[in-house]
Order: C-alpha cells, then structure tokens, then sequence
C-alpha cells in the first residue's frame, strides 16, 4: 500500500505522547467513575425503571434471538461512532454481568471483522487520506504497520474510542489475523462497563427491596454480599485504569522504536543522496 503524503515527507512524525497519571489521579478517576455509576443507577431508577420490565420481557420473550437483537443494536450504534460504552452498560442491565460481558465481547469482536472486511474493499483510501492530515494518527497507523498486532492489542486496551479504532487497524497495514487477535485486548475494558450497568440495575433494585422491607436488606442478601459486590466493581475500575496507563506508556515506546528506525533508514541513505 502507497504511504499517503504528507505535509513535509522528511519531517519526522509526531511521537504518541503518554499522560503522566499518579495513583492519586487513578484514585480520583476511579471515584468519578463510580460517581458515574451512581448517576446511571439514578437515571436507570427515575427514567428507565418504569419501562424495565416491559424492556426485560420482552427480551426474554425473544429466547435466543435476544441476544442477536443487541448484537445487531451494538453493530448498529457503533458503526455510526455512538459510544461502545454505552451499549456494554446496556448490556449489563440487560442480560446480567457475565453473560452481558459474553455478548458484549461478541458483538464487539463481530463488529470489527466486519468493518476490516468493508473499509479494506472500499473506504481505505479515502480514510488513509484523511488520517494523512493528523499527524499523531499517522504515527500510530504507521507504528501499526510496523509493530501489528502489539499496537493494535495496546490500543484496545488503552481509552481509545472502539470505533475509530476499528477504522484505524483496518486502513493500517496490519494482516487481518493480526487485527482480530488484538481484538482480545477489548475484554478487560467490556468486564468493566458490564459491571457498571450491571452494578446500576442491582443499586435500583437493591434500593427498591429496602424501602419495601423496612429499609432492611431483603431475605437471602447480607451486608458481606453487598460489600463484595461493589467492591468487586472499585476494583474492576482501577485494575482498567491502571491497564490503560501501562498500555498508553507502551504505545509511546513502540512509536518512538518506530520514529527512531525511520530516522536511522534516512540518516544511512543519506551518504547516498546528490545534491
């Protein structure tokens, strides 16, 4: 595949920097993301309640064509860039934590071969046209070319947006075997969102038996279990956080490899160049 041109073709290209975060920014974004979660557990209680369960029977009714139905939602949604975050969360509330995680990991890995498949027959070009003028996305397209499948899996596992990666990994020279493997890097951050709509439905319905119980914990739950459970969540959040922060820093060295592999090819066929 021909390089598209850029700006200045002997200017080297713009590093991936990596975000300098301390265990206390990650203790802050963990403590934001669970505020997050407190927000959907309100909306879910005062907007979606009410609807719920007509929503949960209906998927029930379908038996096994619900799952393909949110499959298709999440091919969808994330086709057209709205956040994949959002359907896993859905797919929490929907299906419970791990079999929302199944479905989500499957939607997911389904969505990007389809888009490698429809943007290496026909959009390639024009995308690696419009990445051309992005100085840090050509890096990274670039150093994906150049490392395949690390990149790619780095990425996934970094806070990148699903979608445009999928359209990254899929313009850049990276075999397709390459491409879905690295698709497994995706699995952490799923587990994380799942248990976000997951932990929402359970914080509404928690709240629910409480006031109908006296503000007691309903027969068969305990205060051990509860703890677990969103405990369990604090630590999803910050064991994400915490791989993304190393994948980001890996992303950065393999970029500067690359940029500095391109500058030792173009320093040893300098001797060579006429003025």
């Amino acid at each position: 595949m021909p390089e598209p041109a850029v700006a200045t073709s002997d200017a080297p290209l713009a590093p991936v920097h990596p975000r300098h975060h301390s265990w206390k920014r990650i203790l802050i974004r963990a403590l934001l993301l669970l505020a997050v979660v407190g927000l959907i557990a309100v909306f879910y209680i005062y907007v979606l309640e009410p609807s719920m369960p007509a929503i949960e029977q209906f998927v029930k009714d379908m038996g096994p064509w619900g799952p393909v139905a949110f499959i298709a939602i999440f091919f969808v949604a994330t086709m057209i860039f709205l956040p994949e975050s959002i359907i896993a969360i859905a797919g929490g509330t929907l299906f419970g934590l791990w079999w929302g995680w199944v479905w989500v990991v499957v939607a997911g890995t389904i969505t990007a071969a389809f888009t490698f498949g429809m943007v290496r027959l026909f959009l390639r070009k024009p995308i690696n046209r419009a990445i051309s003028r992005h100085p840090k996305l050509y890096a990274v397209e670039q150093a994906t070319g150049h490392a395949g499948f690390k990149i790619l899996f780095l990425l996934r596992l970094a806070p990148v947006n699903y979608s445009m990666l999928n359209y990254l990994g899929a313009v850049s020279p990276c075999r397709f075997r390459s491409f879905m493997f690295a698709c497994l890097g995706m699995i952490p951050g799923n587990f994380s969102t799942v248990y976000m709509g997951y932990m929402a439905k359970h914080t509404s319905d928690l709240a629910k038996k409480l006031k109908e119980n006296g503000h007691k914990l309903p027969p068969g739950d305990s205060l051990v279990h509860e703890i677990t459970l969103y405990g369990g969540l604090v630590a999803a959040i910050i064991a994400s956080l915490v791989v993304a922060r190393v994948a980001v820093k890996a992303i950065h060295r393999e970029s500067a490899k690359h940029q500095a592999a391109l500058a030792q090819s173009g320093s040893e066929a300098a001797p060579g160049e006429t003025s």
